[in-house]
């Protein structure tokens, strides 16, 4: 599942990776303030525009985005799941996933960018999602709450 259209990847594919992050964040404010009214579409579209920004990097800069490209995971993925968007939600994952791998996003990294191994920890387990937002970014609430287990009853 991709955000951005292939005119608007190589803009800000070429753009440096200071400028790169001031998008991120950007997209990733207005997601919020999305999400303060509702506006669930657009929060979508906001925080999956930043996602593919923090995939786009590791075409053309050594350091990678792996945190920024966590964050607007999570963020995405809980947005489409909460929508009902169960199939979008988990390509997302698997996307994130997929980039953050030792041949993907952090792969001219030789010391294997540190962090990126919690990232990925983060990604699968969803119970950690609330947490890590909270560490990385000081919104006064997070989009969406813990998710609780939930009892699943097995017949034998």
């Amino acid at each position: 599942m991709e955000f951005l259209c292939p005119n608007h990847r190589r803009v800000f594919a070429d753009l440096p990776l200071d400028e790169q992050k001031e998008l991120w964040l950007v997209w990733m404010e207005n997601a919020f303030a999305r999400y303060e009214k509702g506006d669930w579409r657009n929060v979508i579209t906001m925080s999956g525009s930043a996602f593919d920004l923090a995939c786009l990097c590791h075409r053309h800069h050594d350091q990678c985005m792996h945190i920024e490209l966590t964050l607007s995971a999570i963020l995405v993925f809980r947005a489409l799941w909460d929508q009902g968007d169960h199939y979008g939600a988990d390509r997302v994952l698997a996307r994130a996933l997929e980039q953050l791998q030792p041949d993907g996003l952090c792969a001219s990294d030789p010391d294997g960018c540190c962090g990126v191994e919690e990232c990925m920890e983060v990604l699968l387990d969803t119970s950690m999602h609330c947490d890590f937002f909270a560490d990385y970014l000081n919104w006064p609430t997070t989009p969406f709450a813990p998710r609780a287990a939930r009892p699943a009853r097995v017949l034998h």
